[in-house]
């Protein structure tokens, strides 16, 4: 079925693809089956790399992902307090049945108080609660050369980078053939959001350590590969 919308995909759409790609894929998901919940949040500054390592995650896992900057939005147009508005938009996602093994939130929370707010809302409600959270962070220039030179494949939500992560040809998307869009660079917003992220980080990492949350920190200057191998290893811990 379509992810998106939820409609089942057409026979000759599955016609197309190779019986390799298929049975790999079956496999995949029957892998999935045998590994256990996850419910976590991924956190750190801008340009991290939070969307890409939340996508690994979700294949890896078979959980759903959840944008944070898509529940603040929706909490924003949804008026009043935007935490509760974030909050209440979250707990309607994870009805959702692609969330039935678990979750990464990708950004959200970001501070103490909507983490509070959060977890509370969860148990109230009788859904699950995080159970891990990843600190991604880089230094201020590796992070600003990857908000540099990226492209994005709006249906999908894939990520490029021209140095990093080019697509296979030209400036399409590897899958559709599909024009990406290069994403703007607005420095002072860069600014100002990697000045926040540290200003809050301190009491946000402070509040999961008193809850009993499992807390990890990763360094995410190397490639994707890499950090991905060295978020498995620390949720081993």
């Amino acid at each position: 079925r379509s992810a998106m919308a939820g409609r089942p995909v057409p026979p000759e759409a599955l016609e197309t693809v190779p019986t390799a790609e298929l049975l790999n894929e079956l496999k995949r998901r029957h892998h999935l089956l045998g590994r256990p919940p996850v419910h976590m949040a991924l956190l750190g500054p801008p340009c991290v790399g939070k969307r890409t390592q939340a996508e690994a995650l979700r294949r890896a896992f078979g959980i759903c992902r959840i944008s944070g900057s898509d529940l603040l939005a929706a909490g924003a147009a949804a008026g009043g307090s935007s935490d509760e508005g974030a909050i209440s938009a979250l707990t309607d996602l994870l009805d959702r049945p692609q969330c039935r093994r678990g979750f990464v939130l990708e950004g959200f929370p970001t501070t103490a108080m909507q983490a509070k707010r959060m977890q509370e809302s969860l148990e109230r409600q009788g859904k699950p609660s995080l159970g891990d959270v990843v600190f991604l962070d880089a230094e201020e220039g590796a992070l600003l050369e990857r908000c540099r030179g990226r492209m994005l494949h709006e249906a999908s939500g894939r990520l490029y980078h021209e140095q990093f992560k080019p697509p296979a040809e030209g400036c399409v998307d590897d899958f559709t053939g599909e024009p990406l869009t290069r994403t703007s660079h607005d420095q002072a917003d860069f600014q100002s959001k990697c000045n926040k992220f540290r200003e809050d980080v301190g009491l946000l990492k402070e509040f999961f350590k008193r809850t009993g949350l499992s807390t990890h920190e990763v360094n995410a200057t190397a490639g994707g590969d890499v950090v991905s191998a060295a978020i498995a290893d620390a949720m081993k811990k």
